[in-house]
């Protein structure tokens, strides 16, 4: 116990020479208080004071983090403002987008589909979409379901990104893919993409005659009570408590409010989802597997499940220190991680940086969100998982 103490307040007292945060409270109290519920709100006030120091040294306009532990939110806080110069301040039900975190969103509404027998992991998706070809056609002919969510379709990396921020409509880009070539077969090639992941959209339309958006709000949104998520650009657009996108001048070193775009609106499967902290709360109980009517387990350990190994990629995580391997699942990133395998993925569109990580084995998951880039983005779900190992260690000799 003395050790986690000293790691803690040493890791804190080197960053406390700051002004006071910008910030607005709202911590979750929804389990009784215990001894371990002692250590355990000794973890979250230091992590706290981490997060709020280094948030306020990045000037970031703002964030938003909540965690949870096995089913209960024992945190949630909103920090800074929507807007700059204004006393604006995020909240717990602020929204932001949710950038590539949309794809977990669509991986667990996949494994939904997969749970009432209207879709099949290896369904094959030319025989889903007629319009779908590819330049190798015998390629486009073996594709399947589970290529397309774990970036494994052979094709280049984010293919037709241009077409995405040109503003295409998701069946003008589908239409296009017949000229594409592959630069690998499917299967054994990861190469991140955006257009071609949201193809599986067309695939649950038309297995369900539902649209895509409907689907998010009946079979996620609505059962999870993530009451101000969406998917559509006029969805946020139209509301009133958004926390508004920032960017950044590296010469002037000041943040500068951006607009908000429509772009990945056209392939919301793989970055347009909006949600608030509190909607991302709910969201964690269902990857910590405590909503079987929205996702199995079953269906949720075939999403974690590593398709293909990413240790040797280009990739931000490999640079985590304890990261042993990495690996990409269905819509996810999964970890070797200090001899345990954690979820995690990272978002970025519009100026929003998100990240969220689950840790299946202590239970417990977080998720923040900012509406501007800034140098703590990076580290603070390593920072996140640190903090937390600091807090087992302290448990294991108490």
């Amino acid at each position: 116990m003395k050790y986690f103490y000293a790691c803690c307040i040493g890791i804190f007292l080197m960053s406390c020479n700051t002004s006071k945060p910008k910030e607005k409270v709202s911590i979750v109290e929804e389990a009784p208080i215990n001894s371990e519920q002692d250590s355990l709100s000794f973890f979250l006030e230091h992590y706290e004071k981490f997060f709020a120091t280094n948030f306020n040294v990045s000037e970031c306009p703002g964030a938003a983090v909540v965690i949870v532990k096995d089913s209960t939110i024992i945190y949630k806080k909103g920090f800074g403002v929507k807007k700059i110069d204004t006393q604006d301040s995020v909240d717990v039900h602020t929204v932001f987008r949710i950038a590539s975190l949309s794809k977990g969103v669509t991986a667990v509404l996949a494994g939904n589909l997969v749970d009432n027998e209207e879709l099949k992991w290896d369904q094959n998706v030319k025989k889903s979409i007629k319009s779908f070809d590819l330049r190798d056609r015998d390629q486009a002919s073996r594709l399947k379901v589970n290529h397309l969510l774990s970036h494994t379709t052979g094709l280049y990396p984010y293919t037709y990104t241009r077409l995405i921020q040109n503003g295409l409509t998701l069946d003008q880009i589908i239409r296009r893919f017949k000229g594409k070539g592959v630069v690998a077969r499917e299967g054994v090639d990861y190469e991140y993409q955006n257009a071609i992941f949201s193809v599986i959209e067309k695939i649950m339309e038309n297995q369900t005659e539902k649209s895509f958006d409907t689907l998010l709000r009946e079979r996620v949104f609505g059962p999870a009570g993530m009451n101000t998520a969406s998917s559509t650009y006029e969805a946020i657009k139209n509301n009133d408590n958004v926390a508004l996108p920032h960017s950044y001048n590296h010469y002037s070193e000041k943040y500068r409010l951006d607009r908000l775009h429509k772009n990945y609106y056209n392939v919301a499967a793989a970055g347009g989802i909006n949600a608030s902290i509190s909607d991302m709360g709910a969201y964690l109980k269902i990857l910590l597997g405590y909503r079987p009517d929205i996702i199995s387990r079953q269906s949720l350990g075939d999403i974690f499940n590593p398709v293909i190994c990413t240790s040797d990629e280009d990739t931000y995580v490999n640079l985590w220190d304890g990261v042993t391997d990495s690996y990409y699942a269905l819509g996810w990133r999964v970890l070797d991680y200090r001899g345990r395998r954690i979820i995690y993925h990272g978002g970025n569109v519009n100026q929003y940086k998100t990240q969220l990580v689950v840790d299946p084995e202590n239970n417990i998951a977080m998720c923040v969100l900012f509406n501007g880039p800034n140098p703590f983005n990076g580290p603070v779900i390593p920072t996140f998982l640190n903090y937390y190992d600091f807090y087992l260690d302290a448990m294991s000799q108490h």
